[in-house]
């Protein structure tokens, strides 16, 4: 297994498109529809990498980025999706901890490259 993924998303097909790729990659990948429920998860599982778009409905992925890595620090390797290319969102994503900013659209083949580089370098960082 290459690690564990929580991908927090409100679009159906970006979660099942993105979650099918990653679980064919090797990842085990937990799936869910809002900031909430992500960092609910956060008190029973321990992910590798968390990957949240950044406008959800409720909880956005600013907050889940700053609750995991306020939680988890080093140990959890933060990526945020946004549809938003701008310098000031970019700011505000790694301000809150971001390892990753991937703009969308994303091709799952790109998602799963960064993601392969954020295991290795996890595994760097526990060695």
């Amino acid at each position: 297994m290459m690690g564990r993924v929580l991908l927090a998303d409100d679009d159906e097909q970006v979660r099942r498109a993105l979650g099918n790729s990653l679980t064919r990659a090797g990842f085990e990948v937990t799936a869910v529809d809002d900031g909430a429920p992500a960092i609910a998860l956060a008190e029973t599982v321990l992910f590798d990498i968390v990957i949240a778009d950044l406008n959800m409905k409720k909880v956005g992925g600013v907050a889940v980025i700053e609750h995991f890595k306020r939680r988890f620090g080093m140990g959890v390797c933060c990526v945020v999706l946004s549809g938003e290319d701008d310098e000031t969102t970019a700011t505000l994503c790694y301000a809150a901890g971001a390892d990753d900013v991937i703009t969308k659209p994303t091709t799952p083949s790109e998602l799963r490259q960064r993601l392969f580089a954020a295991v290795r370098a996890l595994r760097g960082n526990a060695a």
